[in-house]
C-alpha cells in the first residue's frame, strides 16, 4: 500500500514548465492611424509628440497537453528604448498593463519604424482589420475589444528585460484559452500613463529578436492531473499483487 500512495503522490505532483515565444505581435499608433507596424517593434505609451501607441501580441498553446492544469503564468518583455532624455523633459517611467484581447487582429508586415502604409487586414489604430473591421474606437475600445481589468502590471523605466508575473488572471486567461482556442487573440499592452508625453516604450518584437532582445515570452507552469481510471488501475494491480502474495506464503 505504501507503493500506492508513493505512485499517486508523485502521478499528482508530475508538472512541467513550458516557454512559449509570440507567433504574432504588432503595435498600433495614434499619429499614423492607416499604418501598421507588424514587423517592426511593439511600441505602447505616449511618445515626446503626445502621440499613443498599444503593443499586441499572441502566443500558441497547441504543444501544450489539452489536459494540463495551469498553475503559474509570466510575460517576459525586453524593453530597447525610452524616449530621448534630452527632448520634452525625457523619459517617464511608468505602468504597463497586459489586457486579454476579445477580437482578432490582423500582425500585418509594417517593416518602419513609425509604420508603413497598411494592406487590407492589417491592424492599425482606427481598424483592427484594415478596410475590412473597425475597433469599438480608434485604438481599442475597453470592455469590448480588451478586458475592464489588467491581467498584469508591471513598472517600466530603463532598457532591459521586464516581468509581468504571475497572477490569477493571467492563469485564468491561458486555461480559457486552451480549454478554447478560439477565443485566443492574445494581450494588448496599454501604458497607464497615456496622458503622459514621454511614457512611451518599444520592446523587442518576434522579428527583431536576438540572445539579448528577446521576443515577447510566456512561461508556464502546468500539471496533469491523472484519470481517476487512472488510478484505479494501479490500486487494482497492488490488490491483486498482494492477494498473490498472500496466496503463494499460505
Amino acid at each position: 500500500m505504501c507503493v500506492f500512495y508513493f505512485l499517486l503522490f508523485n502521478l499528482k505532483a508530475a508538472a512541467a514548465t513550458i516557454t512559449l515565444s509570440a507567433v504574432s505581435d504588432t503595435s498600433i499608433f495614434e499619429n499614423k492611424p492607416d499604418a501598421n507596424l507588424g514587423a517592426t517593434t511593439l511600441l505602447s505609451g505616449t511618445n515626446q509628440q503626445a502621440s499613443r501607441s498599444r503593443g499586441m501580441f499572441r502566443f500558441d498553446f497547441s504543444s501544450l497537453p489539452v489536459d494540463a492544469v495551469i498553475n503559474g503564468v509570466q510575460v517576459s518583455l525586453y524593453c530597447t528604448r525610452q524616449p530621448d532624455p534630452d527632448q520634452h523633459g525625457g523619459p517617464i517611467a511608468s505602468d504597463f498593463s497586459l489586457y486579454r484581447l476579445f477580437v482578432d487582429w490582423g500582425e500585418g508586415s509594417g517593416s518602419s519604424n513609425t509604420g508603413s502604409v497598411a494592406l487590407a487586414g492589417n491592424a492599425t489604430w482606427n481598424e483592427r482589420h484594415f478596410l475590412e473591421t473597425s475597433w469599438g474606437t480608434p485604438g481599442g475600445l475597453i470592455g469590448t475589444d480588451y478586458a475592464n481589468n489588467p491581467s498584469a502590471t508591471t513598472a517600466v523605466g530603463n532598457i532591459g528585460a521586464y516581468v509581468w508575473g504571475s497572477s490569477t488572471e493571467l492563469i485564468s486567461d491561458v486555461q480559457a484559452w486552451l480549454a478554447a482556442p478560439s477565443s485566443n487573440f492574445g494581450f494588448m499592452l496599454v501604458n497607464q500613463s497615456e496622458a503622459l508625453s514621454g511614457s512611451a516604450r518599444r520592446f523587442a518584437s518576434r522579428e527583431q529578436s536576438d540572445n539579448i532582445k528577446t521576443p515577447p515570452k510566456l512561461t508556464i507552469t502546468y500539471s496533469i492531473v491523472p484519470e481517476p481510471s487512472a488510478i484505479g488501475l494501479i490500486m487494482l494491480g497492488l490488490i491483486a499483487a498482494g492477494f498473490r502474495r498472500r496466496r503463494i506464503s499460505i
